[in-house]
């Protein structure tokens, strides 16, 4: 008689615990709160937008399926003018980047010079690795790039930008820091094109940004 009892216990135990895991099971997964957009997100954008006097200084490392190395960077912006300074190691020679909307002049370590028409050629140009600068001026403030499609998109729990994928490239910002606006300080790039593109990881140290509206 117990033991009839504890088996129908055991049973009926087991039917439980097998529809609560189906139960479980069929819920739908609901969304990464990361990737739940802030309430602050759209004026803190706005204002990240209106930064357009600012200098940076820091160092870009750069590394690609054959080779690597790091410079350091400052990069000076008012409006649609900006010059952009890459310091190589000792010995390396510095190049140095002035341009605007239209144009931009590049003087190389050995004296050449060489004019572009898109910022985007800037770190074409001088690395030889394929970073739209334009997107980098707008990663740097901590917002996604204006000019790129956004795929992914997500916030730190403060509600600050922390990863965004736009056009095959993997943006990340690990730390922000500043007194009246906090501003990216690391940021990681990686680029996941076609077959045919080459790996690209980048990561750019910032140890000091100014900021002048």
């Amino acid at each position: 008689m117990i033991q009839t009892i504890i088996s129908r216990l055991v049973i009926s135990l087991t039917i439980l615990v097998l529809a609560s895991c189906a139960a479980i099971k069929d819920q739908p997964e609901g969304p990464d709160p990361a990737s739940i957009e802030p309430k602050g997100w759209v004026a803190e954008k706005k204002q990240r937008q209106q930064i357009n006097v600012w200098e940076i200084r820091g160092r870009l490392g750069v590394q690609t399926e054959t080779t690597g190395g790091s410079l350091d960077i400052i990069w000076k912006n008012d409006g649609e003018n900006y010059t952009i300074r890459l310091l190589a190691p000792v010995g390396a020679g510095n190049y140095l980047v002035q341009g605007d909307k239209d144009q931009a002049e590049i003087r190389y370590p050995n004296g050449s010079k060489k004019t572009i028409n898109d910022i985007d050629e800037v770190f074409t140009s001088i690395l030889e690795v394929d970073l739209p600068a334009s997107a980098v001026k707008d990663w740097i403030r901590g917002i996604p790039s204006n000019r790129l499609p956004v795929k992914k998109i997500m916030w730190d729990k403060k509600g600050h930008l922390n990863r965004v994928k736009q056009s095959g490239w993997n943006v990340e910002m690990t730390r922000y820091a500043g007194d009246k606006i906090v501003m990216p300080h690391d940021i990681y790039l990686s680029y996941e094109g076609g077959a045919e593109d080459k790996e690209l990881d980048m990561r750019l140290v910032l140890r000091r940004w100014l900021i002048d509206n």
